[in-house]
């Protein structure tokens, strides 16, 4: 049989399950209140001038006030990207309805707005929209009739009446011009998909949920010879819902075929749309291989890897003897099908096709990145040019059809805006061997030369998963079509599988390699998986029964926290009350300073202590500090001196005899590690090169009471003190004598201060039972103090990418809030029958610590959301 599915005719609405028509109704009509709510903190500016604002902004940004009405109303779930440009639109307006600059479209405060969208999309049941139309087509008809020419997903009132504008008075139907339909415009245009026969709306193109079935097309290859073998089932694509999970220790894919012919090691695999074909390529040779009987052919036409079919059944495939040019093969002759594709300056390194068709991206050797018009064959256009320095890797279309992204080790460029989505993350570990972005566009992952793969959100950068197990480079990935699954090939001859929601190997590795694995690719309805070697074979796996990749707590577990929904896990419990904690920056140790004068490490996953307690002779509970390098972990004792040691092994590697002449409070390593701080109840500062064990200059005063709070912007040029007697000083490092200015507004003492990520904001924690948020280029507040604890707060810490906030106190809760809003999320989390004293995330953003007087150190999964 076919990896294949029947050629339907034109869809029919089909009936949905009620909870699931339910649950995506309310979604729908949260986000529209949400919508409006926006519009409404803005100034209420009406459709029109949303409309003429956008037209006149210099952007491609356009909306439709027919579109804008549904989506204020809740009609429908509109398009992703005029969604978006309605969100950014609305907040280029003040609270008093004055312009202000349009938002970039990486802003942090769109974030929220994209992950809501998205997670509606995943929910809307398919065929929502027809079905929807249709009950309305049936209701008009029912009631007397809709107003002629109305559009189909309006209701009867709507159509007799026109849009109804919120901020406004009712406008009659025939006073207001009738919209203007969408016409995309520029390079959108090409990544405009024709709309379906039977589309509510000809302008939006199909939405994609997260998960969907990939949708296949029948083949124009002939039928396969007879079969001397028994034949595979159908594949009928990723089920809706999870299977039952395998026997432990069975591999999610079996061996099918071993495929031999090729004379040197296969570079490059390519699975037809309809799964019947693989091409694969070795050396100047492709071969085209029959997935259910395995007989392959040798194509007369010399060409070599990259490979990428075209929706229609056509082999793209590089030139053997000029790899500048391309050519469209035809798998019944394997012949080219006409003249070569030019208009490449160098090597071709990669092919991606757009689902919808038409188009095909290619990546040149340059790092140039070229989108071609199949159906018209004339010259590619260049998008953009990514060489020197930081050449281009890898391009990957959305299965919507628009162009999503180029990756490469240290960023992601959205294409169709011709900009970086999201900040560039540091090659810490020099340039990978392997880059990957996942179907949906949301996930880059990246293999390493320690065996390594480590996964990040595409636009915002964010840490979320390592994956370790491959003893060698990781050269090639590869996602499942529903993104469910990573393989993983490296040169350790292996493949691996993972579960892209919790990290966990799926399976035991595939080992029936002899040589480095070289490429991997899944059919397109993730049947089968082909994986191909330095040792010239290719292997054909199938998929084994209907096997599980996710445990259903796994799943239920990434379900809370997609919903933003911290779920506690088991405490730690220490001897004592814990006053400090601090994870390591590669996040594999936590430590907290007890009030029995102990330090104590543990493993943030296992909760197993890591060595026995770094007991001096009465530590100081206050102080705790990694190094940013984590090779180093500073503590103090009551004789003032500060201890340096290697958490590794709690070996001391320096003293520093501060000249405080009280107890140290606080320490803080500077973001290059060059300067510790070191802050005390005398209400002094000192600086300190830990390195070489010197002191800079004389003690830093200012404060007439205790110093508790210390923090150096992520940029290293602000040093910020925070005392008992509620000030805040701000100092340069460099000549830190004098504060550059002082800023007051708790009442009480400051018991805590933390930049955040990007370093655009300051937050405080008061004995005032407030949490205050401070501009750092003037050192003033930023909106009203944030309330919500009941009485002193003791600590706060900023998540890795900066979009929330926790808040320790004294009534024993932790408060998590949105910095940018000054809003809560979420309720507190409680746990702790003693005060919160302090507060850490990890540093992928996953965890959350909270330490309490009880003894207990709570852990919070929080993310990757």
């Amino acid at each position: 049989m076919e990896d294949t599915e029947p050629q339907h005719q034109q869809p029919q609405p089909q009936p949905q399950p009620q909870d699931t028509v339910t649950r995506f109704e309310e979604g729908l009509a949260a986000l529209a209140g949400d919508l409006t709510r926006l519009r409404i903190g803005r100034g209420r500016p009406s459709y029109r001038d949303l409309e003429a604002r956008a037209a006149g902004s210099g952007t491609e940004l356009r909306l439709p006030v027919a579109t804008q009405s549904d989506a204020f109303k809740g009609k429908r779930l509109v398009r992703s990207d005029t969604f978006m440009a309605l969100v950014r639109i609305l907040l280029s307006y003040d609270e008093y309805g004055r312009p202000t600059a349009i938002p970039a479209h990486t802003a942090p405060e769109l974030a929220v707005w994209r992950r809501r969208w998205q997670d509606l999309a995943a929910l809307q049941p398919p065929g929502y929209s027809r079905a929807r139309a249709a009950r309305a087509a049936q209701a008009a008809t029912a009631s007397g009739g809709a107003a002629s020419g109305g559009a189909a997903h309006e209701t009867p009132r709507d159509a007799a009446t026109g849009p109804r504008d919120p901020a406004g008075p009712h406008v009659p139907a025939g006073a207001r011009e009738p919209a203007a339909p969408w016409e995309p415009s520029g390079l959108e245009r090409l990544f405009t998909p024709h709309a379906p026969a039977g589309s509510d709306d000809p302008a939006e193109a199909p939405r994609t949920p997260r998960h969907p079935e990939p949708a296949s097309e029948p083949s124009s290859h002939p039928p396969s010879e007879p079969r001397s073998e028994p034949a595979p089932a159908p594949d009928p694509g990723p089920a809706p819902v999870p299977d039952p999970a395998p026997a432990v220790g069975q591999a999610p894919y079996a061996l099918r075929h071993r495929l031999v012919g090729h004379l040197a090691p296969v570079r490059d695999l390519a699975f037809s749309p309809d799964g019947r074909l693989l091409a694969s390529a070795g050396g100047d040779t492709v071969q085209l291989w029959d997935t259910t009987t395995g007989h392959g052919t040798v194509t007369p036409f010399t060409a070599t890897h990259p490979l990428a079919f075209t929706p229609e059944g056509r082999l793209l495939a590089v030139d053997a003897r000029d790899p500048s040019l391309l050519h469209r093969i035809d798998p019944a002759t394997g012949r080219p099908d006409g003249p070569p594709l030019t208009g490449h300056a160098s090597p071709v390194t990669g092919i991606t096709c757009a689902p919808t068709g038409g188009m095909a991206a290619t990546l040149e050797r340059s790092g140039t990145v070229r989108l071609r018009d199949l159906s018209a064959g004339g010259l590619p256009f260049v998008l953009m040019h990514g060489g020197g320095t930081d050449p281009i890797d890898a391009v990957a279309f959305a299965r919507d059809g628009r162009l999503l992204a180029a990756a490469r080790s240290s960023r992601v460029w959205d294409l169709l805006d011709r900009a970086v989505a999201g900040a560039p993350r540091a090659a810490a570990d020099g340039i990978p061997e392997a880059v990957a972005l996942s179907p949906d566009g949301l996930v880059l992952a990246l293999g390493h030369r320690d065996g390594r793969t480590s996964l990040h959100e595409a636009a915002g950068g964010r840490d979320a998963l390592t994956l370790r197990g491959h003893a060698g480079p990781v050269r090639t990935l590869a996602f499942s079509p529903d993104g469910r699954l990573l393989a993983t090939g490296c040169d350790d001859a292996t493949v691996r599988l993972w579960d892209t929601a919790t990290g966990l190997p799926v399976g035991p590795p595939l080992s029936d390699h002899t040589g480095r694995i070289e490429r991997i690719a899944f059919s397109p309805a993730g049947r089968l998986l082909a994986t191909s070697s330095a040792d010239e074979t290719v292997l054909l796996y199938e998929r084994s029964g209907t096997g599980r990749t996710i445990l259903l707590a796994a799943e239920a577990l990434a379900v809370a926290l997609r919903e933003r929904r911290p779920v506690r896990l088991p405490p730690v419990e220490a001897e004592a009350a814990i006053v400090r904690v601090a994870f390591s920056p590669d996040g594999r140790l936590v430590a907290a300073t007890t009030g029995a004068g102990s330090v104590r490490l543990w493993d943030p996953v296992t909760r197993r202590p890591v060595g026995p307690p770094l007991a001096e002779l009465a530590t100081l509970p206050w102080c705790l500090a990694f190094s940013p390098d984590g090779t180093v972990l500073a503590t103090a004792s009551a004789n003032r001196t500060v201890y340096l040691r290697d958490p590794a092994t709690g070996t001391r590697v320096r003293e520093l005899p501060t000249g405080h002449r009280g107890p140290l409070k606080r320490l803080a390593f500077s973001p290059d590690g060059q300067l510790l701080a070191t802050g005390s109840t005398d209400g002094t500062v000192e600086l300190w090169n830990p390195a070489t064990g010197t002191c800079f200059r004389e003690p830093l005063s200012g404060h007439t009471n205790e110093v508790v709070g210390l923090a150096f912007a992520p940029d290293g040029r602000r040093l910020v003190t925070s005392g008992a007697d509620g000030q805040v000083l701000w100092r340069d490092p460099g000549r830190p004598l004098l504060p550059d200015h002082v800023s007051r507004g708790h009442q009480g003492a400051v018991w805590s201060a933390v930049f955040s990520p990007d370093g655009t904001l300051l937050a405080t924690a008061g004995g005032d039972a407030t949490v205050r948020m401070w501009d750092p280029a003037g050192g003033l507040p930023v909106g009203p103090p944030l309330t919500g604890h009941r009485s002193a707060v003791y600590d706060v810490a900023f998540s890795p990418d900066g979009q929330l906030l926790a808040s320790a106190g004294e009534d024993g809760l932790v408060l998590l809030w949105h910095p940018a809003t000054g809003r809560r999320v979420g309720g507190p989390l409680a746990g702790h029958a003693e005060a919160a004293t302090a507060v850490a995330f990890s540093p992928d953003g996953s965890l959350l610590v909270t330490a309490g007087r009880d003894g207990t150190l709570n852990r919070w999964a929080i993310g990757p959301l």
